[in-house]
């Protein structure tokens, strides 16, 4: 078999579209980022207060508290919020099941 075959339909300069691909890519990208900032600010602001103390990190928490503020005023918090009490509860509820609280107490 021949290294390079001959091909019946001429193809385009860029097959791939990489143009497309990279606006696709980017998009994606800037609507997730979007998504995570908008429902997220709880998990922002408590990443913000685990940094190493310092002023540029007096900043980052005061924005990310703000941040998630005003995003729980706007309702934006609520699904994660809701997620985070059911997967709480699924966890208490499988530790619970898996070792006896009276046993663990002698």
């Amino acid at each position: 078999m021949p290294a390079a075959q001959e091909f019946p339909v001429d193809l385009p300069d860029d097959p791939i579209g990489r143009r497309a691909a990279l606006g696709w890519a980017t998009i994606a990208l800037g609507v997730a980022a979007v998504s995570l900032a908008l429902t997220n600010a709880a998990s922002i602001a408590s990443w913000s207060a685990e940094l190493t103390p310092g002023s540029g990190t007096a900043r980052i928490l005061d924005d990310a508290d703000r941040w998630h503020a005003a995003t729980d005023r706007a309702g934006l918090g609520a699904p994660r919020a809701t997620m985070h009490r059911m997967w709480r509860k699924m966890e208490e509820a499988r530790w619970a099941a898996r070792y006896d609280v009276d046993t663990a107490m002698k």
